[in-house]
């Protein structure tokens, strides 16, 4: 039996509650904080510019840890070896698709220290959840 102030969880009120859950869960992932990938009062040929080649391939990115310094307008050359992957890097608005030898720049502006990670988002197989990477500004 069920206290007064929990009542069983039924019929619609299962689905009202599944559906509150869901909008919460969909609110605390959205609430990460987002950057332009280049805001537009960064002019490109004052900043410091750094390149890096990034291999997509079976379940990871090579290199997976990537160290930048803040203030730089960063340009991934990302190519993918293996098939459709995809890139994305949420704090800056980024999700990209990978096509297999179609190589992609991808550009953002780094302004502030942190890490910021990113991701396969294009289901590329059973390790996909597993094809991560990290952006680390100094």
């Amino acid at each position: 039996m069920h206290p007064p102030f929990f009542p069983p969880i039924t019929g619609k009120s299962r689905m009202k509650y599944l559906f509150a859950v869901l909008l919460f869960a969909l609110a605390a992932c959205g609430s990460a904080q987002q950057f332009d990938a280049i805001p537009p009062d960064v002019n490109r040929q004052d900043v410091p510019n750094d390149t890096v080649s990034v291999t997509a391939e079976s379940f990871r990115f090579t290199p997976e840890v990537i160290r930048v310094k803040t203030g730089t307008l960063v340009t991934l050359r990302i190519n993918s070896i293996d098939g459709t992957h995809g890139f994305k890097l949420s704090a800056f608005g980024i999700d990209e698709r990978l096509d297999e030898n179609v190589p992609k720049s991808i550009e953002f502006y780094v302004s502030r220290k942190g890490e910021y990670d990113f991701r396969c988002s294009h289901f590329c197989g059973l390790g996909h959840l597993g094809m991560t990477g990290r952006i680390i500004v100094e």
